[in-house]
């Protein structure tokens, strides 16, 4: 007998599942991208506290507390924190947490099949993947999600880095931009003008779309392993307290799950969170940050953070990023567990 790989029957089996779960596939991805809007739109003051207290640096001479504290006294709430880059911030979040999560069970179910044919079980499968395989599946999904967002988050970085109190000069008069003007006006006057400037600087669409996607090596690597590192957390801590008895499925385990995840994902992701902030933001800040951090590609930015302030800097701004993650990885598991119930597809399983 000849031995052929992939076994006929795992093609089938596969096509069966394809289109079984088409339905479920649209309404996962809707459920995903319902909870990153809602999601980030509660937490942008978060995110950009973050930001901001990675750009200042530790020139800032002040701790966290009353560097958040100064802002919101001498900016306001809405102005300092809730309101920088929050337009871009939801569309971005709609896309990558929509396909992350979106899109995960379906590869993590595709990753068992395959496991499956391998060793010539189509018929008898072993089960949901382990914590290696929802590690790829997470991988695999998160980097399709932030390569979709990445110009929107390239924009949201920039708004949230220079933002600051704008006086009736229409120039800034608090934050990293202090004196100028702000770079953009909204949204898609971003876009449009990180576009057209990539195209003057050379290379007509193929410019635009570096320009567009500057930085995006890092953001999708970025997202990919905090995707990877958050699901996997989260979907392996759910199946072993559920497989023990420990806790059944409702609130308690999604709660308790999500922690692990938001732990495991803010570590995991950091590194890379502090090099796209600096890297991204560093052209239009000027001065040192551009000369130190905007000069060559994220690897030389990583190298000149390193130089400058040690290995620390890639942790700089772990405690604001878990205070975000935190509450954020509950509501939003919470949301996206709800919203699939909602829309028939039930708990992820």
């Amino acid at each position: 007998q000849v031995a052929i790989w992939p076994p006929v029957g795992s093609w089938s089996c596969a096509r069966a599942m394809t289109s079984g779960s088409r339905g479920e596939l649209v309404a996962n991805l809707a459920a995903s991208s319902a909870t990153g809007m809602i999601t980030i739109s509660l937490t942008n003051p978060v995110d950009t506290l973050k930001c901001r207290w990675q750009v200042a640096g530790a020139s800032s001479g002040h701790s966290l507390g009353s560097f958040a504290s100064g802002i919101v006294r001498g900016e306001g709430l809405w102005t300092g924190l809730a309101r920088p880059g929050l337009p871009p911030n939801v569309l971005a979040m709609g896309l990558s947490v929509g396909f992350r999560y979106g899109l995960y069970p379906t590869v993590r179910d595709g990753l068992a099949v395959l496991r499956d044919a391998a060793w010539n079980e189509p018929g008898d499968s072993r089960g949901k993947v382990g914590p290696a395989g929802m590690f790829a599946a997470g991988l695999l999904a998160g980097a399709c999600g932030y390569l979709l967002a990445s110009p929107l988050l390239q924009v949201k970085t920039q708004m949230q880095a220079e933002a600051g109190l704008i006086g009736s000069d229409g120039c800034y008069q608090t934050g990293a931009r202090l004196g100028l003007r702000p770079s953009y006006s909204g949204t898609l006057q971003a876009l449009s003008l990180l576009a057209r400037n990539g195209a003057e600087e050379g290379g007509g669409v193929t410019g635009a779309l570096r320009s567009l996607w500057r930085g995006a090596a890092v953001i999708v690597g970025r997202g990919a392993v905090l995707s990877a590192s958050q699901l996997m957390a989260y979907d392996a801590s759910k199946t072993s307290l559920k497989a023990h008895g420990i806790i059944d499925e409702g609130p308690y385990l999604h709660v308790t799950a999500s922690l692990a995840a938001a732990i495991c994902c803010t570590t995991c992701s950091m590194p890379f969170d502090v090099v796209v902030t600096l890297y991204q933001s560093a052209r239009i800040l000027g001065g040192k940050e551009s000369k130190h951090y905007g000069q060559g590609g994220p690897l030389a930015c990583a190298r000149s953070m390193l130089q400058q302030n040690g290995l620390s800097i890639f942790l700089r701004g772990w405690t604001p990023a878990f205070a975000r993650l935190a509450p954020t990885s509950i509501f939003s598991f919470w949301l996206y567990e709800q919203l699939r119930r909602l829309v028939g597809i039930g708990y992820l399983s």
